[in-house]
């Protein structure tokens, strides 16, 4: 997907990895990233468009309007956000999609799948998706996410139980953790691009006065020595 030099492999990402399959060899897949120095909006360094050669079906992400069998997103990794997945099927019968594999934070959370025709909501983690379909195009059948709104009760309760407090006042950000150190914090603007990044704190509290930015919305991504990941929204 990206480069092989030494600088990309020591990039940030968060990546999972989808087939789309049948009992006959049937075999699409797709990938979604979420990549140091990409955004949400589409790029030919991060983003790939399908050239839906395979006569039988073709798989792919949706964003912009663009069919994408490689779709970079932006960091901090956002629990919350949603992917639409498309599909065209030139075969009536059951199909299946499935985790190849995943990376980065992906790696630990669960991955759901969306069916809207049938409102049926599937941790891939738990294994593959088998559906039915007849021949045609579906761009707005499934949708991935990595959260139900039970889950982000849970999630906003543990953020909350950490003791973790991250303000911004005269261009200056706090965070203050009354539990755990803090072990990493990185700060990215809302189109993902990090304006500062630190590693092996080692304290509860850390002051951050050197981002030079105008009024915006900042996202801080704060990893705690107890391996906990919070991302806040800060007005700068």
């Amino acid at each position: 997907m990206f480069k092989k030099s030494h600088a990309a492999q020591e990039l940030e990402r968060h990546r999972v990895w989808l087939n789309l399959t049948n009992d006959q060899g049937l075999f699409k897949q797709l990938l979604i990233a979420y990549v140091e120095g990409a955004t949400n909006g589409f790029e030919y360094n991060y983003d790939g468009e399908t050239l839906d050669a395979n006569p039988y079906a073709d798989f792919y992400s949706i964003n912009e309007d663009r069919k994408l069998i490689i779709q970079g997103r932006a960091l901090p990794f956002d629990p919350s956000d949603r992917v639409p997945l498309g599909y065209r099927s030139g075969i009536t019968g059951d199909l299946k999609i499935s985790i190849d594999r995943t990376d980065g934070e992906l790696a630990a959370e669960d991955i759901y799948l969306k069916d809207n025709q049938t409102g049926t909501l599937h941790n891939l983690k738990n294994g593959p998706y088998t559906f039915s379909t007849v021949t045609g195009i579906y761009d707005n059948r499934f949708v991935i996410s990595y959260n139900t709104g039970k889950k982000l009760g849970v999630e906003e309760f543990k953020s909350g139980s950490n003791g973790l407090s991250v303000s911004s006042k005269d261009k200056t950000i706090t965070l203050k953790s009354a539990h755990s150190a803090l072990r990493d914090v990185k700060v990215y603007d809302v189109s993902g691009k990090q304006l500062y990044s630190i590693q092996k704190i080692g304290d509860t509290q850390l002051k951050i006065n050197s981002i030079q930015s105008g009024t915006q919305i900042l996202l801080v991504k704060t990893i705690l020595e107890n391996g906990n990941t919070i991302t806040r929204k800060v007005l700068f």
